[in-house]
């Protein structure tokens, strides 16, 4: 007697494409482990870093000083807002407005200290320009890749073909200057 052989499995074409790209958004970090500092700071180039953005590093800290700046304050206003609402429902007014006041002092330090540390980290983040010659080509190369197949695998990637196609320009924002 015979068993019967399992009947393999059709994998869709469409996780097949997704994973190509996410296979090709990771390899774009594999060069960078065999890139030690110490390489990269003997390496004989006019750039002497301390000039500029840092690949991938300064726009990321940039983008957190915003959040910082913009997102911190509105999320803790919005916080203070419910303790508010919740405050006069509840008949505890008072001891809301107590809250919020707190809550508001806390928030206002914290942005600041963040915002001191974060443009720290920014000017720091400029030594690693010397790593740009190395990552720029990468992050083209990844935005390249996800222009190409958000355009030529649109019906494959449908609805989604479109926003993969401009997830490209997107990347480029991280190339370094």
């Amino acid at each position: 007697m015979t068993t019967p052989r399992p009947v393999p499995r059709l994998r869709p074409r469409r996780a097949h494409v997704i994973a190509t790209v996410a296979a090709a958004g990771l390899g774009i970090f594999a060069p960078l482990a065999l890139v030690s500092p110490s390489g990269a700071s003997s390496a004989p180039t006019g750039n002497t870093g301390n000039t500029g953005s840092a690949a991938a590093v300064t726009p990321l800290l940039e983008i957190f000083k915003f959040g910082n700046a913009v997102g911190l304050p509105l999320a803790c206003s919005d916080a203070g807002s419910v303790v508010s609402i919740i405050g006069s429902q509840t008949g505890g007014t008072a001891v809301a407005s107590k809250l919020v006041t707190e809550l508001d002092s806390q928030c206002n330090q914290l942005s600041s200290k963040g915002g001191d540390y974060l443009q720290q980290a920014i000017a720091q983040s400029r030594a690693l320009t010397l790593l740009n010659p190395v990552v720029n080509p990468l992050i083209s190369a990844l935005a390249k890749a996800l222009n190409t197949v958000g355009t030529q695998e649109e019906g494959s990637l449908s609805p989604f073909g479109p926003t993969v196609a401009g997830l490209g320009g997107t990347v480029t924002f991280f190339e370094g200057s």
